[in-house]
């Protein structure tokens, strides 16, 4: 399961670090810190919920029990009532990171509070159920024993959550119409692999199966084995019926999709519609006016940040035609970058009077493009990031 864990695209689970590299900023203060993260793991969305379903009946129709005798005892959790909740994985997944971050930094969380008054945190989400859950989740972690509420003593956050419509700072591209319009064919390239490399599955399934099997009805079972693993840590039913191999292609197609819809695919819009989100980010840092920033989002919201930000551009484009060399080479994996729960984190950081931000991805260091190192000069930071931030999102969208 460990392996396949880790190329399930965004369905991937959170991949807590194996180690802390924190002791990097050990003689350095922390002046602030903000953080940027995706919703824990979920259940399927309404799309992928019918997709389960769907090839669930297809593959009861096939007579090769030995292939598919663990249907016998398969239970369908995946209900259209539960499309695209937080499930407790996630929950969990956003509760141990706010501990973590408690645990790495406690006088950072002394200095937010004045005893029983929080007066240094901003923490905002998207409309989402599963953005306000998240948010709620990692607030329990982060404040655990300092409060009065229960056995836990928790601590009751102000939490601000933005509206679904104009939201151009979490939930960007439903609300930008120019983006929109500019990505309309992104999935082109990841269709094409999606017939050159599911074709032979599809074909090889239906022999072994005695059913006839499509590419698409490929992608359900990919997407069935992707939320067995992440939601019941179980590899034992879809998962069976793809090899490794055929494993990475289905996580090679979905890279494809998410490099054109919201990295360097191509749409130079992806590399600015995070505008207002890294000029509020800027501001704060400049401003030095609260200890913490939180903000819960999507994948999109990591994804088109990073992309603001230049890191994980892949030094070769990626297309269906791409050799293997540059597929298995590649740095842009979303299994790695756009997991669940993932985050992107700014540390901002002052030793001898000089300021400096460390960026991270999912609590892992990151250099920014222009800084050369991971603990930049903010100087450096903001000469390298000081076109994009002069961008106006009204005009970008």
């Amino acid at each position: 399961i460990s392996w396949i864990s880790r190329h399930l695209a965004t369905k991937s689970p959170y991949p807590v670090p194996k180690q802390n590299f924190d002791k990097a900023i050990r003689g350095y203060t922390l002046e602030q810190l903000q953080l940027i993260v995706r919703h824990g793991t979920r259940y399927p969305s309404d799309g992928d919920t019918k997709d389960i379903a769907a090839i669930l009946e297809k593959l009861r129709q096939s007579t090769n029990r030995t292939a598919l005798g663990w249907l016998d005892n398969y239970e369908n959790v995946y209900l259209p009532g539960r499309a695209g909740a937080l499930d407790e994985n996630g929950q969990l997944e956003e509760f141990l990171h706010g501990r973590r971050v408690a645990k790495s930094f406690p006088k950072l969380i002394e200095s937010v509070m004045d005893q029983d008054v929080l007066l240094s945190i901003d923490s905002a989400s998207s409309w989402s159920e599963r953005t306000t859950q998240s948010a709620i989740a990692f607030h329990m972690g982060l404040f655990e024993g300092r409060g009065v509420l229960g056995s836990a003593k928790q601590v009751a956050v102000p939490q601000f959550t933005y509206p679904d419509q104009g939201d151009q700072i979490i939930a960007i591209d439903d609300n930008c119409p120019a983006w929109a319009n500019a990505t309309e064919n992104s999935d082109s390239e990841s269709d094409l692999y999606q017939v050159k490399a599911h074709t032979a599955t599809a074909q090889r399934l239906s022999k072994d199966l005695g059913i006839t099997l499509t590419p698409d009805d490929v992608d359900a079972i990919y997407t069935g084995c992707c939320f067995d693993v992440a939601h019941q840590h179980r590899v034992d039913g879809f998962c069976t019926l793809l090899n490794h191999q055929e494993i990475l292609h289905a996580e090679y197609r979905e890279d494809l999709s998410y490099f054109y819809e919201y990295s360097f695919g191509g749409n130079p819009l992806n590399s600015q519609v995070a505008c207002a989100l890294a000029q509020g980010i800027m501001e704060h840092i400049e401003k030095n006016d609260v200890r913490l920033v939180l903000k819960f989002g999507h994948t999109q919201t990591v994804m088109f940040l990073q992309t603001f930000l230049g890191v994980y551009d892949n030094k070769d484009v990626l297309t269906a035609n791409s050799s293997q060399s540059v597929i298995d080479n590649r740095v842009f994996r979303t299994s790695n970058i756009a997991t669940f729960a993932s985050n992107v984190g700014f540390q901002i950081l002052r030793k001898n009077g000089k300021r400096f931000v460390r960026v991270l991805v999912s609590e892992v260091p990151v250099v920014v493009p222009g800084c050369h190192q991971e603990i930049c000069p903010l100087e450096t930071l903001k000469a390298a990031l000081a076109t994009k931030l002069k961008c106006n999102i009204k005009d970008v969208c």
